[in-house]
């Protein structure tokens, strides 16, 4: 038996919040597509790293970024970075370039272990089909079965820049079978009241397409 009391403050706030997209439920009610038009509205980029994939399309992610940058000749850096994660933390390899992998099912298995959430390579990763069998979220441009060194030159929690996006550890990332989106960390709370609005208006097209009098283009007002 509930012991809430109702109250005309209640009443007025019932279902008020029934549609808040949060951290918490961000990967249930939305899509990276729905992020990244949030934050091109919020910030006039649209977050994404161009060509990152899941490894698995279901995988899904959502949380705060440890960024690494290195090269492909190197995988020691990624290593070096997962002990410098918290618990939960999405780690973040930029790769200069995409020669050779600079991540597999030992580093997936590692990171595992040590408690991160996912890692999200900006270059090649290998060993796809232990890490599917791990069950540890891995994104990164392509695979192939060549790797580096464990050289450890590259750097951890310096600033990136990706496809003109300037990445801090502190960030969040959003993760699906799309692809991913980063976004600013002073700007969260703007962009997923943006990304409300933007479900909210999607609906309410929807509806309008049900009756099958109602055309997009003039709904949208396309001249």
């Amino acid at each position: 038996m509930s012991t809430n009391k109702i109250t005309p403050k209640n009443i007025l706030n019932h279902g008020k919040n029934k549609n808040k997209i949060t951290l918490d439920n961000l990967l249930e009610k939305a899509t990276t597509d729905n992020v990244s038009d949030a934050v091109k509205k919020v910030c006039g980029k649209n977050g994404v790293i161009k060509g990152v994939k899941p490894i698995d399309e279901k995988f899904k992610i959502v949380g705060k970024i440890r960024t690494a940058h290195t090269n492909s000749s190197d995988w020691g850096t990624g290593i070096k970075a997962i002990y410098e994660c918290e618990k939960d933390e999405i780690l973040l390899i930029d790769c200069s370039d995409d020669e050779t992998a600079i991540w597999g099912e030992l580093a997936s298995q590692a990171a595992q272990e040590y408690g991160l959430q996912a890692t999200v390579i900006n270059g090649a990763s290998r060993d796809t089909e232990g890490i599917r069998n791990l069950e540890y979220p891995v994104f990164s441009k392509l695979t192939m079965p060549n790797a580096g060194y464990a050289l450890n030159n590259g750097v951890i929690n310096e600033r990136l820049n990706i496809n003109g996006n300037i990445i801090v550890t502190g960030d969040y990332l959003v993760g699906d079978s799309e692809g991913v989106v980063v976004i600013p960390k002073e700007r969260i709370d703007e962009i997923l009241a943006e990304v409300a609005n933007i479900k909210k208006f999607e609906e309410s097209i929807m509806s309008q397409m049900s009756d099958a009098n109602n055309h997009m283009d003039e709904i949208l007002n396309i001249k």
